[in-house]
């Protein structure tokens, strides 16, 4: 559809702009209180809607809502008209777009009303609900702004599910159902998908937020959709950074490149300091989740610029509260227009400084700042192409981090090969913390839903890292490593063989396990297992089972073994962590003892069980009715199921 312009549209347009506010976001008038906004009134607003020219639409006020959505939370409604809305509607990318009467600035277009209105009616916030987000700011000043990693403990929930904060392993974290090695049918596209909530057709909604996907496969955006939907945001096809500076390395205000003085900065200042001039009150602008190789933006448009702060949108964003992503210019390539919502498509231009507050009334931004993100490696790899290696930053908040690589993850094996079908996925990688250990990955998958399995799992370490009672994690980086062959490599556990029925302390044992590959030959895989020299005479338990057999069984006996007491045991736990491509071996012997601070205590004699578990340390001591003797761990080619149990008889 060709949007039509009317012959005196130039005119008029030239007209309004001389009324309209300069970049420093300041009126003749100045501001215009709600309690002066009648209806009847009539003003215009800004926006873009082609390239970077802000344009004007009108608006005509109906009336004002109080109390909407909160108490002393009111809601300007206003009929809207204009050479583009007149065809679109309220167009997704709107919010924000200031909204002028008599000269003062009135508020942000933020809402609209109904899904198929028979006119285009939006909501304005209110400029003083805006401005109170500066001033909160100011008052706050931003707690935590500074920290090395940006960390905000954003909120919000991408996890498809409540996750005990005490408990590590549970039957109820969302692992494939079933074994790792998928051996039922199931969708490998069930891992993201999520029941969408439909909003009412006579409701007033904020107005959603387009979010441009750049080197992201169309299937990926798919596969995510139905989520990005429910947070209001709107995914499209969209474009990359189209300015000349490396994304992320804009210098802060009045700051020079190396040793150079400003005048004689390199091109990427200059950029940096036109961009930043060119952001005004109706410009487009984005908030960016990923930036690099591949790129997650969202854009509205500019309310309100005093120097360097800036506010945008006119409702909340991702409701995160404390943000610090990327604030970037935007150019919009055109308006979609669709009777279920229109939307401007867009591509992310420079950065020029980070979004730091998601408000309820709009976001607040600092030109000139640089924002702190995760760096991510991520390597594919398989045998028909070179190894092919991307490198970019998502933002820290620990109900999106999680989802964001995940969907670069996906978007990788999507983009290198195919979504279903038979093969075997092995990751590897670390994430590094600043003041623990490193996490580690190192981990296989097999059979048809094998991206979803590992996808699943690296979104649990990470949400189980980020969303924690002990520790503030501030990731310095992160590396996903990705394997892929195209054949499925899954075994069975078939049998157990042991060298002796009778084990003598401080003796070795010898086992075998005998594992069927999926249509191939059976094969042998050897352990040898030390036997402790303090071992108890009489019988022993041994189970022989796949990580999951393994800590099915843990969980049913002694769940408290992956419930960590402090920062240390978490990362103690997620680096231990079973994996699918290994055999688990483990004796047990009936014996009481306990679990103290995270640690097990087995074998305890009767009087320090009976001085253990007093009145006095209730809640801090655990008992426990088996005690382990001997673990081993044997790595193979395959993704492992199945379990043996067998009997063996100690004596000295």
């Amino acid at each position: 559809m060709e949007f039509k312009r009317t012959a005196c549209f130039p005119i008029l347009f030239a007209c309004l702009l001389a009324a309209a506010p300069p970049a420093g976001g300041q009126t003749t008038g100045g501001f215009m209180d709600i309690d002066d906004v009648k209806p009847g009134m009539r003003g215009y607003g800004l926006s873009v809607f082609q390239d970077a020219r802000i344009d004007t639409f009108d608006v005509e006020v109906l009336g004002v809502m109080k109390n909407t959505f909160y108490t002393k939370h009111d809601i300007i409604m206003v009929g809207v008209s204009g050479p583009y809305v007149d065809e679109a509607g309220v167009i997704a990318g709107m919010s924000g777009s200031p909204v002028y009467i008599d000269g003062k600035l009135v508020g942000a277009l933020a809402y609209r009303f109904g899904l198929f209105p028979m006119k285009p009616i939006g909501g304005v916030t209110p400029i003083d609900h805006m401005l109170a987000i500066r001033d909160a700011v100011d008052a706050d000043a931003l707690p935590g702004r500074d920290s090395p990693d940006g960390s905000f403990n954003g909120m919000g929930d991408s996890r498809g599910g409540n996750w005990p904060k005490d408990a590590f392993f549970d039957p109820s974290l969302p692992w494939p159902d079933g074994d790792r090695s998928a051996d039922e049918d199931r969708s490998a596209m069930a891992f993201s998908r999520r029941g969408e909530t439909p909003a009412s057709t006579s409701s007033l909604q904020p107005i959603a937020v387009p979010m441009a996907f750049s080197g992201f496969h169309p299937l990926t955006v798919d596969l995510f959709e139905n989520e990005l939907r429910r947070r209001g945001l709107v995914p499209v096809s969209g474009g990359g950074s189209v300015g000349g500076g490396a994304p992320g390395r804009v210098p802060a205000a009045g700051s020079t490149v190396g040793d150079a003085a400003p005048e004689q900065a390199g091109p990427a200042s200059r950029v940096a300091r036109s961009a930043r001039s060119a952001l005004e009150p109706g410009s487009a602008v984005s908030a960016q989740l990923i930036r690099g190789d591949f790129s997650l933006a969202g854009t509205g448009t500019v309310t309100w610029r005093d120097e360097d702060a800036v506010l945008a949108f006119g409702h909340p964003f991702l409701w995160t509260g404390a943000l610090n992503i990327p604030m970037n210019r935007a150019e919009i390539i055109t308006v979609i227009p669709d009777q279920a919502g229109s939307t401007k498509i867009s591509s992310v231009s420079d950065e020029v400084g980070s979004v730091l507050w998601d408000h309820t009334n709009g976001i607040y931004g600092q030109l000139g700042d640089t924002a702190r993100m995760i760096p991510v490696e991520l390597s594919y790899g398989d045998n028909v192409r070179p190894d092919q290696h991307y490198r970019f930053d998502v933002m820290m908040a620990n109900g999106w981090t999680p989802m964001l690589v995940n969907m670069a993850v996906a978007n990788t094996i999507i983009a290198n090969g195919r979504l279903g079908g038979e093969r075997t996925i092995s990751l590897g990688g670390r994430i590094v913390l600043s003041g623990h250990p490193d996490i580690v990955f190192d981990d296989q998958f097999s059979g048809q839903a094998s991206m979803a399995a590992l996808a699943r799992d690296v979104n649990r370490v990470l949400n189980v890292l980020l969303d924690n009672r002990f520790v503030t994690p501030r990731l310095e980086s992160v590396k996903i490593e990705i394997g892929s062959s195209n054949e499925r490599r899954t075994a069975v556990i078939e049998d157990v063989w042991f060298g002796s029925e009778t084990l003598k302390p401080g003796d070795t044992l010898e086992v075998r396990v005998f594992l069927r590959p999926y249509r191939g030959d059976r094969l042998v895989k050897r352990i040898d297992v030390a036997i402790p020299k303090n071992i108890s005479n009489g019988p022993v338990q041994v189970l022989v089972g796949s990580d999951q057999a393994v800590t099915r069984h843990d969980l049913n006996t002694v769940p408290q073994r992956y419930r960590p007491t402090d920062g240390a045991r978490l990362i103690e736990l997620l680096n231990n962590r079973r994996t699918g491509n290994r055999v688990y071996l483990k004796m047990f012997q009936a014996g009481a003892g306990g679990i103290v601070k995270g640690r097990e205590m087995p074998g305890l004699p009767p009087s320090v069980l009976a001085v253990m578990n007093s009145e006095r340390t209730k809640g801090s001591f655990i008992p426990i009715r088996e005690k382990v003797v001997a673990e081993e761990t044997i790595r193979t080619d395959y993704v492992v199921s199945g379990q043996n149990w067998s009997r063996l008889t100690v004596k000295r």
